[in-house]
């Protein structure tokens, strides 16, 4: 069940605190076996328009000889199929950074491009590196995939030789720091070794509710919000979006995008709560996981009466799509000429101590778009993410901005998340979320 509140969300309790600053920006390797299956290519488009949101610390090509016949690239190697993509991110970047300076320079991604194949050890050394640096940020590592025609895992690597050279204290400290949204690749280190990963979440198993979680992101989103590959990407948008492949099994489908869709900064996705749901689907501890933080896409969202996997991800879809949309023209459109994200500000804390019967207020009024476009603004109750199952009272809204919510009597020791849906009413309209964890004490 679900229930939306034409309000904005807010402050609970009577005091009015300051929001905890946004979290620091996550740092992220990706391994990529590009020159296999075109998705890879498809995916990288997503990503470097992304770009501006991370620490990118590294982009690795595993495959050192395209696939024939599949792969109908003209560069017939991973990391010049890599370095090409560069090279037209290179060339849309002077309009990138209209929008955001932080899109970093075609020579800094560059820098940090590297063979991951079996006879280098340019990508094992890169791993390295990057987890040793002096930086209290865990690293990211996003497995797009291998296979016997690429690399082994540059991950499995760097690990096979810590463990050898440093031992099992060294070898504790190196993978501590180390967070995957992954493929599993990593042999041994992931299930049997320890210590084990600190967190894993693995976005393309099981195969449930229509096949597996790696096929689903095409269909739930390949025509939501009425997106269209050509007018969106392949035409008159750039040396970038003219490098989207479409020679795919399965129109548009980007099957490594939720590697780092969880990771986009907008105030849904929580990195390290994969549970709570993410523009990549909500997921749920693996069966065999045994104390370990190891998730995957294993559970089932109810909208409109029909519960499914897939509505994991297609409540979210065109949202998401139309963010797509918008960094793509952001590649040929000035500011003036592009729409951009509304900025979502929540009074009060995220995760707020209430007790059973307390009237909540909320408050969001703060909110605002940066090209002045008026902001739609609803609640929504997701009752899948919290761990309270009950009904949840009429939100009584004023109209203004503000709101009231009543914890149910039975909701004691549960926790009820609330997410502002925040959306302007630009061209393509943009969506940016706050969440509110009620926590109910007994």
């Amino acid at each position: 069940m679900r229930w939306l509140i034409c309000v904005i969300c807010g402050v609970c309790l009577s005091a009015v605190a300051a929001r905890a600053e946004a979290p620091a920006r996550l740092r992220l390797i990706v391994e990529t076996d590009a020159g296999g299956d075109p998705d890879d290519e498809q995916s990288l488009v997503r990503f470097l328009v992304y770009a501006n949101e991370w620490d990118v610390e590294g982009i690795i090509a595993n495959r050192p000889k395209a696939r024939d016949g599949e792969n109908l690239n003209p560069v017939r190697d991973g990391l010049g199929i890599v370095r090409r993509q560069l090279r037209a991110y290179g060339e849309v970047r002077p309009k990138l950074v209209l929008h955001d300076p932080r899109y970093p320079t075609q020579a800094a991604l560059e820098a940090v491009t590297v063979a991951g194949y079996d006879d280098v050890d340019d990508g094992v050394n890169l791993v390295m590196r990057a987890v040793d640096r002096d930086d209290a940020r865990p690293v990211w590592f996003l497995n797009w995939g291998t296979d016997k025609a690429s690399g082994e895992s540059c991950l499995k690597r760097a690990l096979d030789r810590v463990l050898k050279e440093r031992g099992a204290q060294g070898y504790a400290t190196f993978k501590k720091k180390i967070r995957l949204s992954s493929d599993d690749k990593f042999g041994r280190h992931t299930w049997e070794l320890q210590p084990a990963f600190a967190f894993w979440a693995y976005p393309f198993y099981p195969d449930m509710d229509g096949g597996r979680w790696y096929w689903r992101f095409s269909a739930l989103t390949r025509k939501a919000g009425g997106f269209d590959l050509k007018r969106d990407v392949l035409e008159g948008h750039g040396a970038l979006g003219k490098l989207y492949p479409t020679n795919t099994g399965m129109a548009q489908k980007e099957g490594d995008t939720m590697t780092f869709l969880r990771l986009i900064p907008n105030g849904l996705n929580e990195p390290e709560h994969p549970e709570w749901g993410s523009w990549a689907g909500r997921f749920g501890l693996r069966p065999e996981a045994k104390g370990r933080r190891y998730y995957w896409p294993n559970v089932r969202d109810t909208l409109d009466g029909k519960t499914n996997r897939d509505n994991t991800l297609s409540r979210w879809a065109v949202h998401l799509q139309n963010d797509f949309r918008a960094r793509m023209d952001w590649c040929v459109k000035d500011y003036a000429g592009a729409n951009h994200p509304p900025t979502v500000k929540v009074a009060g804390e995220m995760r707020r101590a209430v007790k059973a019967r307390d009237e909540v207020e909320l408050n969001a009024s703060g909110s605002s778009d940066p090209d002045g476009n008026v902001l739609k603004i609803e609640w929504l109750i997701y009752p899948e993410a919290s761990g309270y199952r009950g009904e949840i009272p009429k939100v009584r809204d004023d109209g203004g901005g503000r709101a009231k919510l009543t914890i149910p009597a039975d909701a004691a020791g549960q926790a009820i998340h609330v997410i502002a849906v925040v959306t302007d009413d630009g061209t393509p309209a943009l969506t940016r979320y706050g969440r509110v964890i009620l926590e109910v004490g007994r």
